[in-house]
């Protein structure tokens, strides 16, 4: 699976907003480089960033702060995650995927 250029990852943010809903919500940002962790925690979600990529955790950790390599065995409100991500072990009531060409759906 290719990444989405940070551009169009992050022209999705006003949709993944939409997607969510009213905060408060503890929201698991998985594969992003922590691009929409800024915007969501200032609508007041609980952002938890995950890159399980190396090459782009640096600069997750620059966007975002702390950044995990994996996901922690806790339950999520929602995932944020790239169409075709793999989601094994991770449980969120609301998934929110955002497909290579910047379209974006969840399943509520």
């Amino acid at each position: 699976m290719s990444r989405l250029p940070p551009a169009l990852a992050a022209s999705a943010t006003p949709q993944i907003l939409e997607e969510l809903g009213e905060p408060p919500a503890r929201v698991l940002e998985l594969g992003f480089a922590g691009i929409h962790a800024t915007p969501l925690r200032l609508a007041g979600f609980e952002v938890v960033v995950v890159e399980p990529d190396p090459a782009f955790r640096d600069r997750a950790r620059e966007r975002a702060g702390a950044v995990l390599a994996e996901s922690p065995p806790t339950p999520f409100d929602a995932v944020v995650a790239p169409a075709g991500s793999d989601l094994t072990g991770i449980t969120a009531r609301t998934i929110v995927l955002v497909g290579q060409d910047g379209s974006v759906w969840s399943s509520a």
